[in-house]
């Protein structure tokens, strides 16, 4: 069988574990305290009787034996003791010490000595018994340095959660000394700095239950220290000086815990309160700073909603405003480390960090006075909401979005046309700062073929493909196609069965359009109106593909395809569309096999408040909006309206996901298409799905919203 039952391994998993928390052990040290004293007072009591008796001092009397009592191996006989004199004092029911073993019989009467104590009495010429003072100075002893050791074990580990001696020093100095403006200050008084208006509602929450639990703790040291006090003023009715030297530490335990109910006042009474302006953050907590804190809009780098928060581990540069060891919904992250003005803990504030110590650890996030904090943890009411309305009003810009910079191409104006029959390789010579538009036009009967090569004989990517009597099909060549070294020379490679033309120039020659265009074939477009969502059709359902420039033919997207569709199976497709952003002055590179095609652009302002579903003749482009999940099967433009926080997005292995910036332009690649992956969104978030055909989907991976908080 095994050392221990099940029974007993049930007991450990199922136990409260009391012995972890930092609080408990107070609690037994005050317990011990109070047996402590009462010893130490019964100890100099018996040590002062018993030191008499050695010493035959006292007064006289007689001991009258009535009973013989035994308790393990001792006996002693009990009875009545008369003080001489006319009018003797008579005391029932003291010990007889000191008889040496002698045997008495019930009534019998011996002389004996009251030594002062009112348990036992001497008897006259006895040798004095030291017995039980060693006893109880002995238990005296371990019960003191037990609960002595307690608390200082407690106080000791809360002392190590402040922050540095220089960091003090630091704040310090940059405070100053305190004066009687800091009283007049309007941020010390919280009803005096409040702000006119909340431009976001935000409510912060502290948990009833565990206000109640804190309460309860200090009720009951307090009820303890005065139960103490009770039974000692009834047990005791004449107070010695050893007695009242042992119980000093109860009035001044009794002052410690007065700031302690202060600051419990100040939890019930004053509930937290947070207020957002326009420019800042204002929070005012009387429990735990002594002023208001205001944090500017500048200072904060992000919002953090859901898991994370409740993850914050316990550093140097994380402060939770709370109390209690509670689940936190919110965190605000700082670009630098701000000080927090947190109450001093010997004003009382040590009682709530002692509540959240475990198993001695000194670490605590409750803001302490010193502490550069970078994360600010906080429990709030309707946390999602509250996220997404500060990471709104965080994402904020009152400036114009960026533009384009104006167009400054190296051929800008330059046009070179190439002429030949059949195969020919092109030498374009001179580096390339940017790339450069190339226009074909094919007079033979055959296909035109064309290749940019590193070098005249190597190897290159297929740039064009022209069938018969095509119209003039236009393309951008990059160096960045073939190397990823600025080029002296590269040669384009062209192979027709006629004659054929190649134009070389920048981007002016490619064709303008506004809101739409149509097309057949290759062909490079500059768009000329605002930002907007793109729908590109391709009637006969063939595949097409489009790339991103910048004015000046700069690849956005690393040149990677923002679409790029394949064929169906089918013998008679349906029309394919593919949506898109399009930035103001972009330039966009159309590749299709010859095939007609149609695009039609949105602007961003009326994209942005198109019902999802509606059906409009041409296709309309319009942005998806979406706040727990999405899903799709083609390419689209989505708005995440949730909080800030982690979202998986299920790429099929056919898409990717980029970010945009307020102009639509792709501001950063989130996801190639490998699999699912996981992100971190802001609210209000702008998303481009690139990629082909099949299923994506994105989907929220917040943890359940906490429950609601305590009203």
């Amino acid at each position: 069988m095994s050392g221990r039952s099940e029974f007993d391994r049930a007991s450990e998993r199922r136990g409260l574990g009391l012995e972890r928390f930092a609080f408990f052990h107070v609690l037994v040290g005050v317990g011990l305290l109070m047996t402590w004293t009462v010893i130490f007072g019964y100890l100099a009591e018996e040590v002062a009787a018993t030191s008499r008796a050695a010493k035959g001092e006292g007064v006289s009397g007689t001991f009258t034996a009535h009973s013989y009592v035994c308790a393990r191996r001792d006996c002693s006989w009990y009875g009545t003791f008369t003080t001489a004199g006319l009018f003797g004092a008579t005391v029932e029911g003291v010990e007889l010490r000191g008889d040496d073993g002698h045997s008495f019989d019930a009534g019998e009467m011996v002389s004996a000595l009251d030594v002062g104590s009112p348990d036992f009495v001497q008897m006259r010429g006895g040798s004095p018994e030291w017995g039980r003072s060693f006893g109880a100075g002995a238990f005296s002893a371990i019960t003191g340095a037990i609960a002595t050791a307690m608390a200082a074990m407690v106080l000791w580990d809360v002392y190590w959660t402040r922050a540095s001696p220089e960091s003090r020093r630091r704040q310090a100095r940059e405070r100053g000394r305190p004066t009687l403006r800091d009283v007049a200050d309007p941020d010390r008084w919280g009803w005096s700095a409040r702000p006119g208006s909340s431009a976001t509602r935000v409510k912060l929450a502290r948990s009833k239950k565990r206000t109640f639990t804190a309460a309860v703790g200090l009720l009951s040291l307090l009820g303890a220290l005065l139960l103490f006090g009770l039974l000692w003023a009834n047990f005791n009715e004449e107070i010695s000086r050893a007695e009242l030297i042992a119980g000093l530490w109860a009035p001044l335990f009794a002052i410690i815990l007065l700031g302690v109910t202060i600051q419990t006042l100040r939890l019930v009474l004053l509930p937290p309160r947070m207020w957002v302006t326009d420019d800042e953050i204002v929070i005012w907590d009387g429990l735990l700073l002594w002023k208001v804190l205001r944090i500017p809009r500048a200072a904060i780098a992000a919002i953090h909603y859901g898991d994370e928060p409740r993850r914050c581990p316990v550093e140097d540069d994380v402060a939770e405003l709370t109390p209690f060891r509670e689940e936190l919904n919110l965190a605000l992250e700082m670009r630098d480390g701000i000080s927090l003005p947190a109450r001093r803990l010997r004003w009382g504030n040590w009682f709530w960090v002692m509540l959240t110590l475990r198993n001695h650890v000194p670490q605590t996030g409750m803001p302490q006075r010193g502490h550069l904090v970078r994360r600010l943890c906080l429990r709030v009411k309707e946390p999602r909401r509250a996220a997404t309305d500060l990471d709104r009003w965080l994402g904020d810009e009152t400036s114009s979005p960026p533009e384009f910079a104006p167009v400054d191409h190296a051929h800008y104006g330059m046009v070179r046309t190439h002429r030949g029959v059949g195969g020919k390789r092109i030498k374009l010579k001179g580096q390339l700062p940017q790339p450069i538009l190339a226009e074909f036009v094919n007079e033979g009967p055959g296909t035109l073929q064309a290749w940019l090569r590193r070098t005249e004989f190597g190897h290159g990517p297929p740039v064009m493909v022209c069938g018969p009597k095509a119209p003039p099909a236009t393309t951008v060549l990059d160096d960045r196609l073939v190397s990823d070294k600025p080029l002296a020379k590269r040669f384009l490679c062209v192979e027709s069965e006629g004659p054929w033309t190649v134009t070389i120039s920048g981007p002016e020659r490619a064709r303008e359009f506004t809101g739409s265009a149509t097309g057949s074939g290759p062909e490079v477009l500059a768009y000329q109106g605002p930002a907007g969502i793109a729908v590109i059709t391709s009637p006969g359902g063939q595949p097409h593909r489009v790339h991103l420039h910048g004015p000046n033919l700069t690849a956005l997207n690393n040149g990677d395809p923002i679409v790029s569709t394949t064929a169906l199976p089918r013998a008679n497709p349906p029309p394919s569309q593919s949506t898109f952003a399009i930035p103001a002055q972009a330039i966009l590179q159309v590749t299709t096999a010859g095939t007609d095609w149609r695009i039609d652009v949105t602007p961003l302002a009326d994209a942005d408040t198109l019902a999802q579903d509606a059906i409009t003749a041409p296709p309309t482009g319009h942005v998806r909006p979406f706040e727990h999940s999405i899903t799709g099967h083609n390419t689209a433009v989505v708005r995440y309206l949730g909080p800030p926080g982690p979202v998986l997005f299920h790429s099929g292995y056919a898409f990717g996901l980029l970010q945009l910036d307020a102009t639509l332009a792709p501001l950063r690649t989130l996801a190639l298409p490998s699999g699912n992956q996981k992100l971190h969104l802001r609210s209000n978030t702008l998303l481009q799905i690139t990629g082909a055909e099949g299923t994506w989907s994105l989907e929220e991976t917040h943890p359940t919203d906490l429950a609601a908080a305590d009203h």
